[in-house]
């Protein structure tokens, strides 16, 4: 399986200890920088996720992310490796070469930027560990270099630049509205990153959305994967999907943790002596 390994370093003058936020944000941070890399690939039948596998519990926190497919039968293997590929150019481009990735939207200029200036706040360095030897390291003049570019770069040039385009893929939201766009029947959806968004409607897939959903879907908040032809407007605003497949996206059902919990967990010990000896690395 396809991981990530992200290190947050603290600074020497903390002596040795991280911010619990400064930590944490790190990482989501990160995380953040590699689902809008996939979400700019547009592949819905590679689609997968960022899992934890597992997380240190002192400084450096340390976080091991594992790629896991949405569909299980479905190898994502390659789409994994191509989503670390863009993040670790990226990064690079930003601390190196002066220019952001194509893939980096307002958005993700903002979430790299707060990266960046932890780096020089409160973390020593971060590590990123992309796996097969591909590692960087942001330490605080590297992370000066990246902020350097961001500040210079003009990001409202840089969307003014990006003309009309179509891409094929899917996008997930919650379905708001059913009724007619444009002369054409539609359902609107709303999606974290790009809002409220027409999504237009064949004959074919009028038909089989009628018979599989009802009105009662839009108050009941469905989400919903859409796939077909992505219209972007100048700017790269997603303003419509030509919609070829719609689907209902079911999440896990809530667990029962009285099913699942171990009262010999601790082998006896109470909480407290529990994690002093976790701490000090004398559990196996």
């Amino acid at each position: 399986m396809d991981r990530v390994v992200i290190t947050v370093h603290p600074t020497v003058s903390d002596e040795k200890l991280l911010s619990v936020t400064d930590a944490m944000q790190q990482v989501l941070d990160h995380m953040k920088l590699f689902e809008a890399a996939q979400q700019s690939m547009g592949d819905p039948h590679s689609r997968f996720e960022w899992r934890l596998e597992k997380a240190s519990t002192n400084s450096p926190f340390t976080v091991v992310a594992v790629a896991q497919a949405s569909n299980p039968s479905v190898n994502v293997s390659a789409m994994a490796k191509r989503v670390k590929a863009e993040v670790s150019q990226g990064l690079r481009s930003l601390m190196t070469r002066g220019t952001p990735p194509e893939w980096m939207t307002h958005d993700t200029f903002a979430v790299a930027k707060g990266i960046f200036a932890r780096n020089l706040n409160g973390i020593g360095e971060t590590y990123i560990d992309f796996e097969d030897g591909d590692v960087i390291s942001i330490t605080p003049d590297q992370a000066k270099a990246g902020i350097n570019t961001l500040d210079a770069f003009n990001v409202m040039d840089f969307e003014q630049d990006l003309v009309p385009r179509q891409s094929f893929g899917e996008i997930e939201g919650v379905m708001l509205a059913a009724g007619r766009y444009r002369n054409r029947e539609a359902i609107q959806i709303k999606n974290e990153m790009y809002g409220f968004i027409w999504c237009t409607l064949s004959r074919d897939l009028i038909e089989r959305f009628g018979d599989e959903h009802s009105m009662s879907d839009i108050w009941k908040g469905k989400t919903l994967g859409v796939h077909g032809r992505l219209n972007y407007i100048a700017g790269g605003k997603l303003q419509t999907i030509d919609a070829v497949e719609v689907r209902e996206i079911e999440f896990a059902p809530l667990v029962n943790l009285e099913t699942i919990l171990d009262p010999d967990f601790t082998a006896g010990m109470d909480p407290h002596e529990y994690l002093e000896q976790l701490h000090e690395g004398r559990l196996g």
